[in-house]
């Protein structure tokens, strides 16, 4: 379906040009700019002061001219001022223009207005409804002329807003907007038991994630057949864990074959997973053993692709050893290796059997690792769990580690976030997507950096990016987004990329998976709570929120300078 390029829309003070604009705007994916709203801003005045000083007709110069400027854009959603068509250079400029002419009966209008003292021409008017009468009478012809769709403004913004969609052919496009609803996550957390939480994930066949210290010994009775052949997969700087591993499986009665896989990101690539195919097949892996992935994302992202693809699927047993992997890569059942063109883009969806998450590991984790595990986990407070926000305001990161109570709490919490919503969703069919807040910005500046910026790290950025265009499409106050920004900063996370620009990044952003018919798709959080994926169509306001988060460096954390 094709998008027009500029959408203005004109009408009497009261039609809701405004309001329906920025309404229509959002769910389009549009940018959308106020004539009046912009002039205030770059005079630094209020329309009613511009009006004092320099008369209707000085402020009639200035709205022609700003007019002009935003109208050559060709790019976006615009509401004119309700004297703007008096002027024929504006006439002019809006041939060949989509022009909706909100057509509001004098009444409604002055019902909307009431006593507003912002608009000069109906200040200190004693009947309001009989001035915009006058006004109409003024300037109909004029909205009717240059209209190519007028519209009946009356009802409420939302009828009206879906009035011009549907007028404009745009209504039958189902990836408008999906809206979802996550915050019941948060009542979801399980009680400990014996030390541990045990969370379900009940998608497929289903499987258990094991969270606590000593998880890691469930893998006696998850492998339950002594005889079962293990493949234990991990990358170097886990060597002596995996050994320490393998020595207890061996002691239990499991064959193990080791395989150590090059560090990070150099993991997930076809040449490796070719190398853990010859391997099981050299030792004779059967549909009756199993792969241990034991390592970070990559360990498991990788490992899970060489197991649901080695004989159509081998058991997958997960334990993760690092925060990112056990808030996000370890659970979900998806897998993946990373190509020349992005980041996961082959993989499959595959549940593993188990996912034991061991927090002793995190003892030894380094502090940047740390930061970057955090990023998915406030991920999942700002798009379901509000109480994760909460604990992570009140506890620093080294407070976190100190009282491992509240770190399990909040580790579980986003586990749970998950699994709720992995078991609705598995092949993110629809709500899934809302897992992927921050990530479209994420994966871009992962692949420009040849990955050497943690995934954690970017996905921080990615969010800061988000709730800006949040912000800029109305479904965020300014408030709301510089609040998500402070507490990503908070953590030690960097919320700017200075040293990317906006093309390189958005030429990779438009082949991320979750572009679809050529339109970027965000995941976007709102004032009131739920999740919206909606597809982004103008780059102007994509360039406009990247622009935003790297100005005012001084008060943002910037991405670690990388040798790409």
């Amino acid at each position: 379906m094709s998008y027009p390029k500029q959408i203005v829309f004109t009408g009497l003070p009261g039609s809701g040009k405004t309001s329906v604009g920025q309404a229509v705007a959002s769910r389009l994916g549009l940018s959308f700019k106020d004539v009046d709203q912009v002039i205030s801003q770059q005079l630094s005045m209020s329309i009613p002061q511009i009006f004092a000083s320099r008369g209707e007709e000085g402020f009639r110069d200035l709205e022609v001219t700003i007019t002009g400027q935003i109208l050559g854009s060709n790019t976006g959603v615009v509401s004119l001022g309700g004297g703007a068509l008096s002027s024929s250079e504006t006439r002019s400029a809006l041939e060949n223009k989509v022009v909706v002419f909100l057509d509001v009966s004098p009444q409604q209008a002055a019902a909307r207005i009431g006593k507003d003292s912002k608009r000069p021409l109906l200040a200190d008017v004693a009947d309001t409804a009989t001035k915009i009468a006058k006004l109409q009478d003024e300037r109909r012809e004029a909205y009717l002329a240059t209209a190519t769709l007028t519209i009946l403004a009356d009802g409420s913004i939302e009828e009206v807003a879906n009035a011009v969609i549907k007028a404009l052919g745009l209504a039958t496009d189902t990836d408008t907007d999906c809206c979802y609803d996550l915050s019941a996550s948060q009542d979801l957390l399980p009680l400990k038991a014996n030390g541990q939480r045990i969370i379900p994930v009940t998608s497929a066949s289903g499987y258990e994630v094991t969270v606590g210290h000593g998880a890691i010994f469930r893998i006696r009775d998850v492998l339950d057949n002594p005889a079962r052949k293990v493949f234990l997969l991990f990358p170097p700087p886990l060597s002596a864990n995996a050994r320490r591993l393998q020595n207890a499986l061996t002691q239990e009665g499991h064959p193990v074959v080791m395989f150590e896989h090059p560090d990070g990101e150099g993991a997930k690539n076809i040449r490796v997973v070719e190398d853990v195919w010859r391997c099981l097949g050299e030792n004779h892996f059967s549909r009756e053993d199993a792969l241990v992935a034991l390592g970070g994302g990559a360990t498991t992202d990788m490992g899970g692709f060489g197991a649901a693809t080695w004989l159509r699927g081998i058991d997958l047993i997960n334990i993760p050893t690092s925060l990112l992997a056990m808030v996000d890569a370890a659970v979900g059942g998806k897998t993946g290796i990373n190509t020349s063109v992005g980041k996961n883009l082959v993989g499959s969806f595959y549940p593993p059997r188990a996912v034991l998450c061991e927090l002793d590991y995190l003892n030894s984790l380094p502090p940047r690792q740390l930061r970057a595990g955090l990023a998915e986990v406030i991920k999942c407070g700002f798009i379901a769990d509000k109480l994760i926000l909460k604990l992570l305001s009140e506890n620093s990161v080294e407070n976190l580690i100190r009282q491992p109570d509240v770190f399990e709490e909040v580790i579980s919490r986003a586990i749970s976030v998950k699994s709720r919503v992995v078991s609705e969703d598995l092949k993110e069919s629809g709500m899934r997507e809302c897992l992927n807040y921050g990530h479209t910005l994420a994966h871009a500046i992962e692949k420009a950096s040849s990955y050497q910026v943690l995934h954690g790290e970017a996905v921080a950025v990615g969010m800061a990016f988000a709730s800006q265009v949040a912000q800029e499409l109305g479904l965020l106050s300014a408030r709301e987004g510089q609040a998500q920004r402070r507490q990503i900063a908070a953590l030690g996370l960097p919320t700017s990329c200075p040293d990317y620009s906006f093309d390189q990044i958005v030429k990779i952003m438009a082949s991320d998976k979750k572009v679809r018919g050529g339109v970027i798709r965000m995941v976007l959080t709102s004032s009131d709570g739920c999740v919206h994926v909606r597809p982004v169509r103008d780059y102007e306001l994509l360039q406009t929120a990247f622009n935003a988060v790297n100005q005012n460096l001084s008060t943002s954390v910037p991405l670690p300078v990388v040798s790409k």
